[in-house]
Formats: structure tokens, C-alpha cells, sequence
């Protein structure tokens, strides 16, 4: 007889069972991968949307100008947040870009404080730029508490600044399962300078001027920073040319700070109980070139001397420490730096602290 083709009951029924368990594994694979997706974003989606909001709030925030920042002290009750300030708006271009004045207002998108807005209006020609987080309201976990906070940081000299502290918490899929996880970051505005002490911004103030001073005379190419402080400088002076001689000269460097960065009288500090007004030194002649290892801080106890350079008060920017003649009267401090700091280490001085 010829053999027959073709399954028997008992076949198809176990290879229908067999299919059945495939498919079955397959649907389920399948059916949680789908599932995922409507669990939550993913995090790769989560961070870009976080890092996008944060990058904006951070650079504005930091290069604002902290009078203008409203309310001066945000709290997680806070609703409405905004400040102003100055970009420069093309960072790859120094050459063509130029400063730009914003405005920046941070609030929850709507009543229900589950989205947060930025908003970076251009007050020049008005148009705007909008980041919100999270773009799906879905996903949100703020709870009505306002991201951005404030801290009062109180600084090594008693003075105190304010830091704002940007808090997103995130939730996203991974791997089947929601996480959470909160980005922080914290700004001070640049004009705040929480670092930088007096003596440390005088001289900076100083040596900066001295520095452009040699990159014009050796042909270097000056910064977009380094410009705007010499066009400020050539206006002060009421000249057009860049091969400024009173670039190089101390008297004109003090002239133009006193009168455009202290408001023609030297910044004080209090040195063991006295009052003493502090100003910058730099070192050069005819033949000897100022240069920035040559610049040091001189202090007076009279308010009113602003020339002379017989001083009973040296301050050494390489160790940050201040010096006193304990004499009466002064000495010349007339001399290259290596010099004044034979002269502070000798006998007569003593290292004093600001109080």
C-alpha cells in the first residue's frame, strides 16, 4: 500500500501547541517592549530635554546682571523668576559677533505647574526663544516646587553673594522600569566674582591693560574682552590709535582706573583696625618696560594721597598676603617687584591681616 502524506491529529495538535508557545514568548516580548514605550520617555530623550533648559538657564543666569534679577531670592513657592544681561551672539565668530542685551523670565507653562518655560526675548529686535521641559506634561515630577532656589554664600573677606541653585527632577524609562533622578546645578552671576577679592580684581584690573599693551606691540591678535577694554581705554584718552604710550605708562594706567573703574577714589580695606586705601603700582621706565610680574598693590592711610610712592603698606600678589612698615613714614617702593620683596622681608615689616 502507498504511504499516505501528510500530519496525523496528534501531529498538528503538538505542533499547534508548540506554535502556540512561540508565539505566545513572542507576543509577550513584544507586547512588554510596546508597553515600555507608554510607560515613560526615554532617557536619553529625558536628558536632552533637561540639558537644553539647564544649558539655557546657566549661561543666561551667569552672565546677568544680578540688579536686575527679580525676585533677588527665589524659593521653591516662587512662580515667576526673570533677569537681564549680555551674550555674545556668535561664540565662533569673535571678530563679527557683538554683544547682545536679553531678557530671560523662567515661570510654569501653565496653572497646573507640571512644565517649566524659559523664555530668552532679544530686547534689540524682540524676537524670542522658548525651552520648555518637560515637552510632554506626562512626564513631569515637579510638584508645584519652583526649580530654581537661592543661597547666601558668605565669602572668606565677610562680603556676601547670592547663588542660585536649578534643580529638574526627571523620570524616564530604563529597561521596562521608570527612574527618577534630579539634575542640579548652581550659578553665581559673573559680576558677583564669588572668588576674586579686591586685591585680586585690582590687579587683574592692572595687569590686564599692561598684557594688551604687549600683544599690540608684538602683532598678537587681541580677544573680543581685550577690545572692548581698550576701546574704552582710547576713549578715555580721546585717541583713535591702538599704539597707546599710555598703555605702557603706571601714571595713565592708575589715571584711567581711579576714574573709570573706582569712581576717582582708590577701594579700602580695613588692615588690623585701620582704614587703608589700597592702589596699584606697576614697575617700568624708558628701558625697562612695565610687565605683569612687575605689578603690586600699595596702600596709603590718607584718603587723599593718590601719588607718591613713599608707602608704609606693600601687598604681595604671589603669596596674597599684606606687608606693614612698622616705623612711622615710608619707604620708596619705587623698584622692580624682586626688589620691594627683598625690601618687605627684611627687617622693619611685618605681615598683617585684613579684619
Amino acid at each position: 500500500m502507498k504511504k499516505q502524506s501528510g500530519f496525523t491529529l496528534i501531529e498538528l495538535v503538538v505542533a499547534m501547541a508548540v506554535l502556540g508557545l512561540i508565539m505566545g514568548a513572542m507576543v509577550h516580548l513584544f507586547g512588554s517592549s510596546v508597553t515600555s514605550l507608554h510607560v515613560g520617555a526615554r532617557q536619553e530623550v529625558v536628558y536632552e530635554e533637561a540639558r537644553l533648559l539647564m544649558n539655557e538657564l546657566k549661561t543666561t543666569l551667569r552672565y546677568a546682571d544680578k540688579d536686575s534679577i527679580d525676585p533677588e531670592q527665589p524659593t521653591v513657592s516662587t512662580s515667576k523668576f526673570s533677569y537681564k544681561g549680555n551674550l555674545w551672539d556668535m561664540h565662533m565668530d569673535i571678530a563679527q559677533g557683538t554683544n547682545k542685551e536679553y531678557k530671560v523670565t523662567v515661570e510654569w507653562k501653565y496653572d497646573t505647574k507640571k512644565q517649566l518655560q524659559v523664555t530668552r526675548e532679544d530686547i534689540t529686535d524682540g524676537s524670542k526663544k522658548i525651552t520648555i521641559f518637560p515637552n510632554d506634561s506626562n512626564n513631569s515630577i515637579f510638584e508645584g516646587k519652583f526649580p530654581v532656589t537661592s543661597e547666601t554664600l558668605t565669602l572668606n573677606d565677610g562680603n556676601t553673594v547670592i547663588m542660585y541653585k536649578i534643580a529638574l527632577p526627571l523620570q524616564y524609562e530604563f529597561n521596562g522600569q521608570m527612574k527618577t533622578q534630579t539634575l542640579e546645578t548652581k550659578v553665581v552671576p559673573s559680576k558677583d566674582e564669588v572668588t576674586e577679592t579686591p586685591e585680586e580684581k585690582m590687579l587683574k584690573e592692572y595687569t590686564s591693560l599692561v598684557s594688551i599693551w604687549h600683544k599690540l606691540k608684538n602683532g598678537e591678535v587681541l580677544t573680543s574682552s581685550e577690545r572692548n577694554s581698550l576701546g574704552d581705554f582710547k576713549k578715555f584718552f580721546g585717541t583713535s590709535n591702538d599704539s597707546l604710550w599710555q598703555l605702557g605708562n603706571n601714571d595713565k594706567i592708575r589715571e584711567y582706573l581711579l576714574s573709570e573703574k573706582y569712581g576717582g577714589a582708590w577701594f579700602s580695606v580695613n588692615i588690623n583696625g585701620k582704614t587703608v586705601y589700597m592702589n596699584p603700582y606697576g614697575y617700568g621706565d624708558t628701558n625697562v618696560p612695565i610687565t605683569v610680574d612687575n605689578v603690586f598693590l600699595i596702600g596709603y592711610t590718607d584718603p587723599d594721597k593718590t601719588t607718591g610712592w613713599n608707602v608704609n603698606y606693600v601687598y604681595n600678589p604671589e603669596n596674597k598676603k599684606w606687608y606693614h612698615l612698622i616705623k612711622n613714614g615710608g619707604v620708596s617702593v619705587s623698584l622692580p617687584f624682586n626688589k620691594v620683596k627683598d625690601l618687605i622681608n627684611g627687617s622693619g615689616w611685618e605681615i598683617v591681616g585684613r579684619s
